[in-house]
């Protein structure tokens, strides 16, 4: 007498059909979990308002200029000047609904404080977005 050796798929089917079902699930799920929001819509003849963008430059003797003018004396640790201009450049933006951008492009030499008397200009004049960049 043969006897023969049967084989059941019926669990293998089973975990087959549980890893298709798991698989189709998972893309569902992670696209949900992105949150994201999509530009509106503008019509191609509206006017977009491009953001005021000032540059601060910070010369190797720690002297400054913003977009070319020279402000404050190197010594001045606070530099007020260059604040309270920063301050009537972010009104003037706030009034005609721009927002107020400030990039910095420190020189390789300059010192360390010049920078950190920068940003504490920005911070005095209200203005969050400052990020800085390699001078050219």
């Amino acid at each position: 007498m043969e006897s023969e050796d049967k084989f059941d798929l019926t669990s293998m089917i089973d975990v087959v059909f549980l890893l298709l079902i798991y698989f189709m699930y998972l893309p569902i799920q992670q696209e949900a979990d992105l949150m994201f929001s999509l530009p509106a819509y503008s019509a191609p003849g509206e006017n977009v308002a491009l953001p005021s963008e000032q540059m601060v430059e910070i010369n190797p003797d720690g002297s400054i200029a913003l977009n070319g003018a020279p402000m404050d004396h190197p010594g001045d640790i606070e530099f007020n000047e260059l604040a309270s201009t920063l301050r009537r450049l972010k009104l003037s933006a706030d009034r005609s609904g721009i927002a107020t951008i400030v990039t910095i492009y420190p020189d390789a030499d300059a010192p360390h404080q010049a920078s950190i008397s920068v940003l504490d200009a920005c911070a005095k004049a209200g203005i969050k977005q400052v990020s800085f960049s390699e001078a050219e």
